[in-house]
């Protein structure tokens, strides 16, 4: 068993989104992604699902079907290859696992 400890993981940048990747197992991967309120990852596509689940904070997430306003506790999936995106309306740590074959 392999513990993880994700408070040592948080770390916020005043220029970019921060990606801590910390577990790369056989069909998943997840990552810690940090975002400063006002933050953007502009929609894109990728060749991989992802369940993002917001562990503090809040923010808009973007996929196929627009914009979802998610906050502490919530998640929501996107398929492979659906449009994906997210901004941060305040300080926000989302916790993404990617579903990879």
């Amino acid at each position: 068993m392999k513990r993880y400890d994700l408070n040592e993981k948080i770390a916020f940048s005043a220029e970019k989104p921060v990606k801590k990747h910390f577990l790369n197992a056989k069909g998943f991967h997840a990552a810690l992604i940090c975002l400063k309120s006002g933050f953007a990852l502009e929609p894109h596509a990728e060749d991989y699902g992802v369940l993002l689940t917001v562990l503090e904070g809040s923010g808009v997430f973007t996929d196929n079907n627009g914009d979802s306003n998610l906050g502490r506790n919530q998640c929501i999936y996107i398929k492979k290859g659906e449009v994906r995106g997210i901004k941060a309306e305040e300080d926000m740590v989302v916790l993404g696992i990617q579903d990879r074959a």
